[in-house]
């Protein structure tokens, strides 16, 4: 027969285990928490991602915006401008002598200025609508 252990080595392994079971119990709190984080940090890369994708659209939909108040601006300009052009042309038209040159030399100047309005209004577009076919990130869309 064996005998039984001596009380002092019984109270240290019941120290040893109390112990063990202590670390059991640190180690059984810490993956609890670090399971929460693990949540918590998903949730939050969620948010994140949430958040990139709507200040991509913030930031097109304001570069939309100002080159739409642009053009807007430069509709009114030239709006201005051929009003006073078109005065200053009635009043030396009245108060010139030759009616018949004058008359010429503004439709031959008519017919050069507007097709070049023409194709400048046009090459802004079609960079307006390049723009537009980029993605938020600025990267042509495939």
């Amino acid at each position: 027969m064996t005998a039984p252990p001596p009380n002092g080595d019984a109270q240290a392994i019941g120290r040893l285990r109390a112990d063990l079971d202590g670390a059991m119990g640190v180690m059984r709190d810490n993956m609890r928490n670090m399971a929460e984080r693990d949540v918590q940090l998903q949730d939050l890369e969620g948010k994140s991602n949430t958040l990139h994708v709507a200040s991509g659209t913030f930031s097109a939909h304001a570069t939309r915006l100002r080159k739409e108040q642009e053009w807007q601006r430069c509709k009114t300009r030239l709006a201005i401008i051929s009003v006073v052009l078109f005065l200053i042309w009635i009043l030396i038209f009245i108060f010139i002598g030759e009616r018949m040159t004058f008359l010429i030399i503004s439709a031959v100047l008519l017919a050069i200025i507007l097709p070049l309005t023409w194709c400048g209004i046009r090459h802004w577009r079609q960079q307006e609508d390049q723009e537009s076919f980029r993605d938020v990130d600025g990267y042509p869309l495939d």
